[in-house]
């Protein structure tokens, strides 16, 4: 391809999005409500895991999310099947769990966002030995029939509660 025809296929890809642009930033702008919104998930989450509910935690994703860690991927109904057991199995032996978050990048609009973040896992034996497991993560949502559901969750590398304590609460 010549320099004069790569450059033509250049703007053929870009002049449409150029002209998208001022849609695309003014759809971008978030609002306190949608902001509120995504935290509801978070706190669903959290009280779901506090309660070693299956379903309420099953809730908070949309039918087709998926799950990304280190071992690749799955279909969350996959995950939750796992996490179920092993929140029975916690339960029998007295064991507790808490989750909570801490965002520190957000992009999001009317529709659809992204988070990033840190999520800190802590289970408590009935001994009252806490263990804490701090992990970065990011998520996908999508608002649809007026609901927000998690469409992906990435769950990365385990951090410190260094980095933890230096994201805001």
């Amino acid at each position: 391809m010549t320099l004069v025809r790569a450059r033509r296929f250049a703007a053929a890809l870009l002049l449409p999005l150029t002209l998208l642009a001022p849609t695309i930033s003014a759809q971008a702008k978030p609002t306190t409500s949608t902001r509120a919104e995504i935290d509801a998930v978070w706190a669903a989450a959290t009280a779901a895991v506090a309660k070693d509910d299956i379903v309420a935690l099953g809730r908070i994703y949309h039918p087709a999310a998926v799950l990304v860690d280190d071992s690749g991927t799955q279909p969350i109904a996959a995950a939750l099947e796992g996490w179920g057991k092993d929140m029975v199995a916690a339960k029998q032996a007295g064991t507790r769990a808490s989750v909570a978050f801490r965002v520190s990048k957000r992009s999001d609009d009317a529709k659809s966002a992204f988070a990033s973040g840190i999520f800190l896992y802590t289970t408590t034996t009935k001994a009252g030995v806490a263990t804490p497991g701090y992990r970065r993560f990011e998520a996908l949502l999508v608002k649809t029939d007026g609901r927000w559901q998690m469409l992906m969750e990435r769950q990365l590398e385990a951090v410190t509660e260094k980095e933890w304590n230096a994201l805001p609460r």
